[in-house]
């Protein structure tokens, strides 16, 4: 359906905050993860980054924003975000392994360094 432009910048604007209040509150759970159990920071992360990325669907719509997302220009950050926002919820339903907690650590500070570099993308001149 058609959105006015007020409604699209509400929608987007309200999944971005509550995504990124999702992602960026959840680091009140380094405890846990701290002791070994990684998954509440994890899945709070990955879920809120998912649903900032969402958000801006309003603007553009879905298929708009995925050709934007696999233009020649930020191809190699989209993949490498939306790849490691597959594995890490890939691996949180996995049975616990050796270096599980500091895999997914990993993979959640790689979710943060593609958004970045994808983000830098839209900026001319930014990624050089």
């Amino acid at each position: 359906p058609t959105l006015s432009l007020r409604e699209k910048l509400l929608g987007c604007a309200t999944c971005m905050v509550c995504g990124y209040l999702l992602s960026l509150g959840s680091f009140m759970r380094l405890k846990d993860l701290m002791i070994g159990n990684p998954v509440p920071l994890v899945v709070n992360v990955t879920v809120g980054n998912i649903i900032a990325l969402c958000g801006t669907c309003f603007l553009t719509g879905p298929q708009s924003q995925l050709n934007r997302m696999f233009h020649k220009s930020r191809k190699i950050a989209s993949i490498f975000y939306l790849g490691s926002l597959a594995v890490t919820m890939f691996l949180l339903l996995l049975p616990h392994f050796l270096f599980r907690g500091l895999l997914l650590l990993l993979l959640m500070i790689g979710q943060y360094v593609a958004i970045s570099w994808y983000c830098l993308s839209y900026i001319p001149f930014a990624r050089e």
